[in-house]
């Protein structure tokens, strides 16, 4: 999908930035807020969690968008915007997409104790500023998983049914993104350069033989 890229990367950005800025300035208390040893590990589980999150809903909208076409023209024929006839299947996809992280924070420990906060005592941490830190980092994970997932479903909604009431097929491939096209090529023009037998020579060769 060649607008996806952009809108997933924006999410991401988007989420995990402002979130992980607040949470180690104000939650944690760290000034400056840039400090590498907080705010690197800190915008790393951010990002970690909010790229799962944007995918599953992705990937729910747009096997829903394609599984569910008949409702969705169904909801524009009748007058409907595109959000008024996505809003089912936006449904859907973020409950997917924040069920995983509402299910670790009702078990969070009670019956699972997390890797942060078991490192933090093993490190010699006083268990209540272990659980303390091991909160805040939950309080933050589930606030860009939200907000990544929000804005990754909206867009996708916004992708796949333009501003004239239309299903868009053509934006929707299967094919690779743009980026990994580009990757390709300048993988193998390195291989080029440098003497590496590419695809075509292999297959003369199997040929030949």
């Amino acid at each position: 999908m060649s607008r996806q890229f952009p809108s997933v990367l924006l999410s991401m950005l988007s989420s995990a930035i402002p979130v992980s800025i607040l949470g180690t300035r104000f939650a944690m208390g760290y000034d400056p807020w840039w400090q590498p040893a907080a705010y690197i590990p800190v915008v790393g589980m951010l990002c970690g969690n909010t790229i799962s999150a944007i995918v599953v809903s992705t990937t729910s909208i747009l096997r829903d968008v394609k599984d569910n076409r008949d409702k969705v023209e169904m909801y524009l024929a009748f007058g409907g915007s595109r959000w008024e006839a996505c809003k089912p299947i936006a449904t859907d996809a973020l409950r997917l997409a924040l069920t995983p992280t509402l299910n670790q924070m009702s078990v969070i420990g009670l019956i699972s104790i997390p890797g942060m906060m078991t490192g933090a005592i093993l490190g010699g941490s006083s268990v209540e500023q272990a659980a303390r830190l091991q909160m805040v980092i939950m309080f933050l994970i589930s606030a860009a998983t939200a907000l990544a997932a929000i804005m990754a479903t909206g867009l996708a909604c916004a992708i796949v049914v333009d501003e004239e009431q239309r299903i868009r097929d053509e934006r929707v491939s299967e094919g690779k993104a743009a980026i990994w096209v580009g990757r390709d090529k300048v993988a193998e023009a390195i291989k080029k350069g440098l003497g590496f037998p590419g695809k075509a020579r292999h297959r003369v060769e199997n040929g030949s033989t």
